[in-house]
């Protein structure tokens, strides 16, 4: 196994992939939020509310990555 610069594996770590898995996840939501602006009013507030919220557990979920890792 090859090793970086700093002498450890160039392979990610579990916490840097989960973090690029939460961010790639990030992405998806946001495009879907915008997507669900073609949806009637009433379904476009419930899948927003809904995207919303997972919204906020992702970044919670990067925020305590992040945390950990630094």
């Amino acid at each position: 196994m090859s090793k970086g610069p700093e002498g450890r594996s160039d392979r990610p770590t579990m916490a840097e992939s989960q973090l690029s898995e939460l961010q790639n996840m990030r992405v998806l939501l946001e495009e879907a939020r915008g997507l669900s602006t073609n949806l009637a009013y009433h379904r476009r507030a419930r899948l927003q509310s809904t995207i919303g919220e997972a919204l906020d557990e992702v970044d919670q979920q990067i925020e305590e990555l992040r945390a950990t890792k630094g």
